[in-house]
């Protein structure tokens, strides 16, 4: 039989064993042997090094909890660090991690009975755990992504730290559930990462629907407040820093207390305020003392937020411009699945590709609009112009009776 490809871990093979005496293994992209699977009347368990997950009926369960221990110890492979398709996707696997929590409670209170909640370890999984699930819904902006990578380090780190110290009948019971914990943790953190560097289409340009910029201006004022607690938890204060706090104070009772992205004059209304919070951030930042890494770190995350929801405010601005031409944001946005709008050049332009053809280029016109081959009433956003291109496109296609 051959070997078998783990669906929940793609990187990873179940390798049938050589005979009826020997176990089968897991091996990486590698080829390399990174566990067994040993059965055993009509179930099967997983084992890596001393570790072994639960018993199960199913061999390949049992081979995707040799990986969850493989990747615990040693993080994902190369393969698995893909960015995610779209922000749903990214939710969906930021998601799994909080449901960890209760096998973490039930394994904890075996481990360790009454004082299982004070243990400095647990106690900062769970709250690191409870942080994720608050902030669910901030991967809608890069910096929003950032921000839930650094929650996601203060759930890996205290469970890394855990699963290196546990021995005996603790690690019996908390081996297993920790690595499932880090396995989830440690996939998440190196996808996000790759997302932040090449963001989906979801993830950057306007905002697909009002409620999306509403979660993300949520997610500002969050994390507004992270800095403002950091900063008035400091021991003691210079003045300077004392005067970017009452400016960073400020400039968050402007930003809009309702919906932020009802029109263009809204969105436009909401992002200049997420400005002056961006460069009053900065300032928080920069009059910091340099003992305050956190603080600083705070103001570096609020910075970046602010400045990327402000900038979807303002090319949802663009895209609401066009949404009458079109027939409304939703059909502009139709339109473009399945198409690909590349980043604009140094020269203005911006490749559009239907499939494997070159539909484009659009390119910014002197006044800041845009337009492309045949238009000539250029658009308020590159969106705009880049649906009209592909309505063309199938409008003569239809016509010659060969459709897209």
């Amino acid at each position: 039989m051959n070997s078998q490809v783990l669906q929940m871990f793609p990187a990873f093979r179940l390798r049938p064993p050589a005979d009826d005496f020997a176990s089968a293994e897991v091996v990486n992209v590698h080829d390399l042997v990174v566990g067994q699977v040993d059965a055993a009347g009509g179930t099967y368990r997983g084992r890596a090094g001393t570790d072994a997950g639960p018993r199960r009926t199913d061999a390949l369960r049992a081979a995707e909890d040799v990986a969850m221990f493989h990747i615990a110890l040693h993080g994902p492979a190369g393969a698995e660090q893909q960015p995610y398709s779209g922000v749903a996707q990214a939710q969906a696997a930021v998601a799994l991690i909080p449901l960890q929590r209760q096998e973490i409670v039930d394994s904890a209170a075996r481990a360790y009975f009454f004082h299982a909640l004070r243990q400095p370890h647990v106690a900062a999984i769970l709250g690191g755990l409870d942080a994720i699930v608050r902030e669910h819904f901030a991967i809608g902006t890069r910096g929003g992504c950032l921000r839930v990578i650094r929650l996601l380090e203060q759930v890996r780190e205290p469970a890394r730290a855990l699963l290196a110290q546990v021995t005996g009948d603790e690690r019996e019971w908390m081996a297993y559930p920790l690595a499932r914990l880090l396995a989830f943790t440690e996939l998440a953190l190196a996808r996000l990462g790759a997302t932040t560097t090449k963001p989906s289409a979801d993830l950057d340009g306007p905002f697909p629907d009002p409620h999306t910029a509403d979660q993300a201006l949520a997610t500002t004022f969050r994390t507004y407040r992270d800095v403002q607690a950091g900063v008035r938890a400091l021991p003691s204060l210079p003045t300077s820093a004392l005067h970017t706090l009452g400016a960073l104070d400020a400039a968050a009772a402007q930003l809009p207390s309702g919906p932020c992205a009802k029109n263009r004059a809204d969105c436009r209304t909401a992002a200049s305020a997420l400005d002056e919070l961006a460069a009053a951030a900065r300032s928080v930042g920069a009059s910091a003392p340099a003992t305050a890494a956190e603080v600083r770190a705070l103001a570096q995350e609020l910075s970046a937020i602010a400045t990327d929801t402000s900038t979807r405010l303002e090319s949802t601005a663009l895209l609401l411009g066009d949404a009458s031409r079109h027939g409304s944001v939703r059909t502009i946005l139709t339109t473009l699945q399945g198409a690909e709008l590349g980043p604009e050049t140094d020269a203005g332009t911006r490749s559009l590709l239907v499939g494997d053809t070159e539909t484009g280029p659009i390119r910014r016109t002197d006044n800041g609009r845009w337009t492309g081959p045949g238009i000539t009433d250029p658009y308020h956003s590159p969106e705009g112009a880049a649906a009209a291109l592909i309505d063309t496109i199938r409008d003569r296609q239809a016509a010659s009776g060969h459709p897209a």
